[in-house]
């Protein structure tokens, strides 16, 4: 946004300087169109993580695929069910 030094003449009363608050207004109440496409500017890194985010969100699922993960057999370790004493007798 550029800035003009408006001088007063002829008495209009127009202000020499802008304000903040002139520059808060203009921020404020400016034009918006609306039908203007959105165009994101992303860094290659950004591309591949969105790239990858996006592929992960998509992917095709098969119900098999999906089965065998949910009723998968789990194997735990020997060490969960040990007998646990906190004190030694003697």
């Amino acid at each position: 946004m550029k800035e003009y030094n408006l001088n007063e003449t002829n008495g209009e009363g127009l202000p020499a300087k802008i304000g903040v608050w002139s520059k808060i207004r203009s921020f404020l109440f400016q034009e918006i169109d609306l039908n203007a496409p959105i165009v994101l500017e992303l860094t290659p890194k950004q591309e591949k993580v969105f790239g990858e985010v996006h592929d992960f969100l998509f992917q095709e699922v098969k119900f098999n695929e999906l089965h065998d993960f949910l009723f998968q057999e789990v194997k735990l370790p020997d060490f969960l069910f040990q007998e646990v004493t906190l004190f030694k007798k003697k």
